[in-house]
């Protein structure tokens, strides 16, 4: 009986633990803030609302990660090819797919690196500015 409820046990405080104590510190944090405030009007003073700002994408991100995606898409399909058909893989299909995925994933960035290199600094200056 108690072997059956360890994995639940297991499951509920690794996924229910952390939603737990984040709606926690999120509930303590808004009745911070909210004290704060209700301080400030008491004295007198009008607190700013605080308007959200609208975050900028940033493209560059988004290239990054792209690349580096499609590399280790490209990493593990040829770790897998390697591993099933030929003689070095026999053996060590987790080391050849790993070595594979590094070996990709270093290529994306070195991609990135030389895409980012040739877009001159005004147009990178100029979609961060825009956005």
């Amino acid at each position: 009986m108690v072997g059956e409820l360890v994995p639940i046990l297991a499951i509920i405080c690794t996924i229910g633990l952390p939603i737990l104590v984040g709606l926690l510190l999120g509930l303590r944090w808004l009745n911070n803030r909210n004290q704060e405030r209700m301080g400030l009007i008491n004295q007198g003073i009008i607190p700013p609302d605080t308007p959200r700002s609208k975050a900028t994408p940033n493209k560059f991100i988004a290239l990054r990660n792209g690349i580096l995606l499609v590399a280790i898409g490209i990493g593990i399909i040829v770790g897998f090819l390697c591993s099933e058909y030929l003689v070095i893989g026999k053996g060590n299909e987790f080391w050849i797919t790993g070595a594979s995925i590094v070996f990709f994933m270093g290529l994306g960035y070195l991609i990135y690196f030389l895409v980012s290199q040739k877009m001159p600094q005004a147009i990178q200056r100029e979609d961060i500015e825009l956005e």
